[in-house]
């Protein structure tokens, strides 16, 4: 029950980040009035400037989408405790996950020269919820 609790309030930050990339891209917010820790919020010179680049995008949608569908479905099968090979199946997406953040670190660092710190908290979140949900699986 306790890894459950841990992986929801991982799952509710890693959505309210991807919602925050979400809102300021399309426009709907303004990255300084967002409600969220001054350190994280979107900059001209960090952050904001990435989310237009190619590498944010993946097969046309901006990565903060796939990020909020990836969390709404984390989300259901926490709460819907589906059978073994779904949970199995999504332990692999979130080492995909995993795997494809670092990519991402990587471009964020040595490509762009970026040092967004929301990003690096989102891919911390993911290794987390990759780690909770393999954990959670051994446990049951």
């Amino acid at each position: 029950m306790l890894i459950e609790i841990f992986i929801l309030l991982l799952i509710a930050v890693g959505f309210y980040i991807s919602l925050y990339f979400t809102l300021v891209y399309f426009g709907f917010t303004n990255p300084r009035k967002f409600p969220i820790p001054d350190i994280c919020k979107l900059s001209e010179h960090t952050c904001q400037k990435i989310i237009y680049t190619r590498y944010a995008h993946l097969l046309g949608l901006p990565n903060f989408i796939y990020g909020i569908f990836y969390y709404v479905v984390s989300f259901v099968l926490v709460i819907s405790d589906p059978n073994s090979y779904i949970r199995i199946a999504f332990i692999l997406i979130a080492w995909f996950v995993v795997g494809f953040g670092v990519y991402l670190i990587y471009v964020l660092i040595r490509v762009l020269k970026v040092n967004c710190v929301l990003c690096f908290i989102s891919h911390g979140l993911n290794f987390l919820l990759a780690i909770s949900f393999t954990i959670r699986e051994f446990l049951q």
